[in-house]
C-alpha cells in the first residue's frame, strides 16, 4: 500500500500479494491493524496529503491525483470527513507550527478524589526518560475513529478524564510528542522516533464507583498502525504556547 498510493489496490491484488484469499486476507488484515484493507488505504493516502500539503506547493487537485483520486471533489469530501477541516484550512493551520519544536511537559497538577477513570502511561525505561507533550482522545468504542475529541494533559504522568463519562465501553489512544522534535515531525511527518503511542479499552460502570485505573502501554508507532489523521492534534499543539493549566487535563505530580 505504502510504495502505490497512487494505484488503485483492488482487494483481490493485495490478497494476491500477501497468498491468501481476498476474504482470508480482509480478516487477517482488520486483526492486525484495527481496520478494514479499505480504511486503512484511505488513512494512508490522507497521511501523504497532509504531508504533501505542508511540505509542497501542490494544488489541492495535484495532490488527490498523486494519493490515487480521480475526482477532486472526492478527496476533498474524504479528506475533510477523517481530518476534520479542508484540506487548504489544514495547510495553513500546520504550516503555522513549521519548525516549532515541542517543549518539555509543565509542572502537573494533583489529580485530586473522587470516581473516574485515570489512564496511565506506562514506558518501558520510565516516564523520566521520556520528556514530551501528551495527547489524548478518548471515543466510544463503537464509534468510528474520526468521531475522537483530542485533548492535551498537562505534563507526564496519570491522566484523570473529565468527569461525567456515560456508562459504556471506550477505546483511548494516547500520544507522547517528544520533546526536541518539531511538531509537524510527530503530527504530520510521523517520524517513528519523535513519539510515542498506544491504545487501550475501558468501561465505564453505573454508577462509577471508585476510580477505574487504565494502562496505556505506550511504545514507538508500527507499520501497521492507521496513522493519526485529526487536525485537533494540531490545534492543540499550536494552543499550547497560549494554554492556561485550567485549559489542559489533570495529571498527578
Amino acid at each position: 500500500m505504502r510504495g502505490d498510493l497512487g494505484g488503485a489496490l483492488p482487494l483481490a491484488e493485495l490478497a494476491r500479494t500477501a497468498l491468501f484469499s481476498p476474504f482470508h486476507f480482509h480478516r487477517i488484515f482488520r486483526t492486525v491493524t484495527g481496520e478494514t484493507p479499505a480504511r486503512f488505504l484511505a488513512a494512508l493516502r490522507m497521511a501523504q496529503a497532509r504531508r504533501l500539503l505542508l511540505h509542497s506547493r501542490l494544488t489541492v487537485g495535484a495532490i488527490s491525483a498523486r494519493v490515487g483520486y480521480t475526482s477532486v471533489g472526492s478527496f476533498t469530501t474524504q479528506f475533510t470527513r477523517l481530518v476534520g477541516v479542508p484540506p487548504e484550512q489544514f495547510r495553513r493551520q500546520v504550516r503555522a507550527l513549521v519548525g516549532w519544536l515541542i517543549q518539555p511537559a509543565v509542572r502537573p497538577r494533583p489529580l485530586g478524589r473522587g470516581p473516574g477513570v485515570v489512564l496511565h502511561p506506562v514506558v518501558r525505561g520510565g516516564l523520566a526518560a521520556t520528556a514530551g507533550t501528551v495527547l489524548v482522545s478518548v471515543v466510544p468504542a463503537a464509534a468510528e475513529p474520526e468521531a475522537s475529541h483530542w485533548s492535551a494533559a498537562a505534563g507526564l504522568g496519570p491522566v484523570r478524564l473529565p468527569a461525567g463519562l456515560p456508562p459504556g465501553r471506550y477505546r483511548a489512544q494516547m500520544l507522547l510528542l517528544k520533546s526536541r522534535w518539531t511538531a509537524t515531525a510527530a503530527l504530520v511527518d510521523q517520524i517513528p522516533d519523535s513519539y510515542l503511542v498506544g491504545w487501550a479499552e475501558f468501561v465505564v460502570p453505573n454508577p462509577p464507583l471508585r476510580p477505574d485505573r487504565v494502562a496505556m502501554r505506550l511504545r514507538p508507532p508500527q507499520p501497521t498502525d492507521p496513522p493519526v489523521l485529526s487536525v485537533e492534534p494540531v490545534r492543540l499543539v499550536a494552543g499550547l504556547r497560549r494554554a492556561t493549566p485550567s485549559d489542559l487535563l489533570p495529571v498527578s505530580a
